[in-house]
């Protein structure tokens, strides 16, 4: 079962410009892609994570999707084993160019290609974990907001207090969407959707427990970013050993 605060749910109400969810259909408004502002992390630094030693496993598409399910109770995973997950779900595969510049293409969807969804990874690690999909790589940045770090952690923890392993949250910015579609609330949380089915997919592949979590994850973006109406928080899972895992070990 989702669960969701009372916090998260103001703040998106918030959110959409003071003003309710707009479900009024997208429309280009063919404005050209800007080259992208990198987010201001706070003191980024590369981090070293051996993923090249994992792979998906010999599961056929079939058996991936009809053995998935939403596992709460849940261990921690090798660092290494969760990180491959999440690449594998953002990381981008190609990248256009001349007129479809600034655009790219990944295992997930994404509405105009746009992709503008980060993934953060959150663990015993001592600074979070941001995946950057321009470089291809990890990178460590520091808390700007402890008390919202520890209040992420709690809501996390309130939801699913049997899930011991990572948090990966998920963030926007939607700098270019907004610029690139009139209406784009939709288009947005649709993109969001296709990020977590994809990630569960893929960790189900992976031979990783899967749980998404009811709550956004608003705490994170203001221990980690500065307040920005661009910036979104867009939801939070679970990812770590099976129950199944801890018995056959």
């Amino acid at each position: 079962m989702l669960a969701a605060t009372a916090g998260d749910a103001a703040s998106t109400t918030r959110r959409c410009r003071q003003s309710a969810l707009d479900l009024t259909d997208p429309r280009p408004t063919g404005a050209t892609i800007h080259m992208r502002e990198p987010l201001n992390w706070n003191e980024p630094e590369t981090a070293v994570i051996e993923i090249s030693g994992q792979h998906l496993s010999g599961l056929s598409l079939a058996s991936v999707l009809r053995t998935r399910r939403s596992r709460r109770t849940l261990s921690e995973a090798p660092l290494e084993d969760v990180a491959f997950v999440v690449r594998e779900t953002l990381r981008t595969d190609f990248l256009g160019a001349d007129h479809n510049s600034g655009r790219k293409r990944k295992a997930v969807v994404s509405a105009g290609a746009l992709h503008p969804i980060k993934g953060v990874l959150i663990g015993r690690e001592p600074r979070p974990l941001v995946y950057d999909d321009d470089g291809d790589r990890f990178i460590s940045v520091e808390v700007r907001d402890r008390r919202q770090f520890d209040e992420f952690r709690e809501a996390c923890r309130a939801v699913v207090p049997t899930a011991n392993g990572h948090w990966v949250a998920l963030v926007a910015d939607t700098r270019e969407l907004e610029r690139l579609y009139m209406h784009c609330d939709s288009l947005l949380w649709r993109d969001a959707g296709a990020v977590i089915q994809t990630m569960a997919f893929i960790a189900e592949a992976a031979g990783l427990a899967f749980c998404p979590l009811g709550i956004l994850g608003h705490q994170l973006l203001r221990a980690l970013l500065p307040s920005d109406p661009a910036l979104v928080a867009l939801g939070v899972v679970a990812i770590g050993r099976s129950e199944a895992d801890q018995k056959a070990s």
